[in-house]
């Protein structure tokens, strides 16, 4: 029996396949890496486990899923922000590539978390998010107590980056999505405790966008805690 001519080439280009794939795999997974701890283990189970939600992910600027009867009034005219960030193709953890903020609002964006804690002394409570688990976050029981979260956890940024996650109210996500501030997280909704509302927020890069970024926070908070006045 004559062995097919194409045999070599065959076994030639499985080769060829196998060693293109291995050279994807240890880029995807060195730039899955590069971005950082965040929320699942920091390895290679960690990168399987993150390759298998990414079927899962749902795209972050479709905001039709949510309410649209008006958001909050501060939350009603914001501005246009500009282009967005490059974001990372790894839902876990959900980060932006470019626009980072610069060193001096990183520190006016700690200033205004740690004024926020002050001002709402015994309404939220600090501790290590439960989300990203490798940064400190805000927890608002009264959130829980009414049904709206199951954690309670409601904001919380990324050190050196400048980012935010936040559980907005789910009536003010469509002002902060469709006006460039943000994003939905690709799996929110879509995975347990992990609302459908949680948003990315980009990093401020200048005092006017971190007073953007410091409203839409203060009325997530003011949403979490119960505040009216």
């Amino acid at each position: 029996m004559k062995s097919s001519p194409f045999g070599p080439w065959r076994a030639a280009a499985g080769v060829a396949a196998v060693a293109t794939a291995a050279v994807l795999v240890r880029r995807d997974y060195a730039r899955w890496q590069a971005l950082g701890e965040g929320g699942i283990p920091w390895g290679p189970r960690g990168w399987l486990t993150v390759t298998g939600l990414r079927l899962r992910a749902g795209d972050p600027l479709d905001v039709s899923g949510l309410p649209d009867d008006g958001p909050h009034p501060d939350l009603g005219d914001l501005p246009h922000r500009g282009a967005r960030p490059r974001i990372a193709p790894h839902p876990v953890p959900h980060r932006q590539l470019d626009q980072d903020a610069p060193g001096d609002m990183l520190d006016r964006l700690q200033e205004v978390f740690d004024e926020e804690l002050r001002y709402r002394k015994g309404e939220l409570e600090e501790r290590q998010s439960q989300f990203e688990r490798h940064n400190p976050a805000f927890f608002a029981a009264a959130a829980v107590l009414r049904g709206d979260s199951v954690t309670g956890e409601v904001a919380h940024f990324h050190r050196p980056q400048g980012s935010l996650h936040l559980h907005l109210h789910p009536a003010d996500v469509r002002p902060v999505v469709e006006r460039g501030w943000g994003e939905l997280h690709p799996l929110a909704g879509r995975l347990a405790n992990l609302p459908a509302s949680y948003t990315l927020l980009y990093a401020p890069r200048d005092p006017t966008e971190l007073d953007t970024v410091a409203t839409i926070l203060r009325v997530t908070l003011d949403r979490a805690t119960g505040r009216t006045d």
